[in-house]
């Protein structure tokens, strides 16, 4: 879906049993960078080249990759677009987690509330731990809070902590949309925090949604709901 004249927002599924995840990672451009915000789950990979080419892009174009967190559903594909010579971007307290120097939280938290996850969620589980090691990727450059990006019309990075250390949101300075990863989502169509359930620190979490609004978007991007205009 184009929701800004050099924005498209991509849209994948995942389906585990009765589980099913829509994610929603942005493509952006201009006439020099062609910039992937999150990868969608390393099995996606296919899907996401897909998405990328309905919209009118390839993806062995992809200059850079910004990583708004760790999480797998989130780098999925990071790896891949690695090799084929994309640079890979975070904050620079999710590269030790991104690059596999450690354990991933999610899966660190998963682990430490194994007897109440669902056979969905172990399934989930046992995946990633399998998976992990295979799409542990460099990170080619590192990110801060406030930083400026000058690409794409403008990108401010903003550090969003609480689902986990170094989440970031990116406001695109142009459009005035701003990119909240899993630091914001959507229920009954009004914007709210991280998902507890998966928030490392939800004080820090309602700290970083504040920081959200304040800067004052049209719209929000949230990675498991999708756009709602402000």
């Amino acid at each position: 879906m184009r929701i800004a004249h050099n924005i498209e927002l991509l849209e994948l599924v995942s389906v585990h049993g009765d589980l099913v995840q829509y994610i929603y990672p942005a493509l952006l451009w201009d006439e020099n960078e062609l910039v992937l915000i999150d990868t969608g789950l390393p099995w996606q990979t296919e899907a996401l080249k897909d998405a990328v080419a309905q919209a009118g892009f390839s993806f062995e174009n992809i200059s850079k990759v910004i990583l708004t967190h760790q999480d797998l559903d989130h780098t999925g594909s990071a790896k891949a677009l690695s090799g084929l010579g994309a640079k890979i971007l975070a904050h620079e307290f999710e590269v030790p987690y991104i690059q596999g120097d450690k354990t991933s939280i999610r899966i660190s938290q998963m682990e430490a509330r194994l007897p109440t996850l669902s056979a969905e969620e172990r399934t989930f589980l046992e995946d990633a731990k399998a998976g992990a090691p295979n799409f542990y990727v460099h990170v080619d450059i590192t990110l801060s809070d406030s930083e400026f990006l000058d690409i794409c019309g403008g990108i401010k990075v903003i550090h969003t902590p609480g689902h986990t250390p170094g989440h970031i949101a990116l406001f695109l300075e142009e459009s005035k949309i701003l990119i909240a990863g899993d630091a914001a989502n959507i229920a009954d169509n009004n914007l709210v925090g991280a998902d507890p359930q998966y928030t490392r620190d939800m004080v820090q979490a309602a700290e970083s949604l504040a920081k959200i609004k304040n800067c004052l978007p049209d719209a929000i991007v949230c990675y498991h709901g999708g756009l709602i205009k402000i």
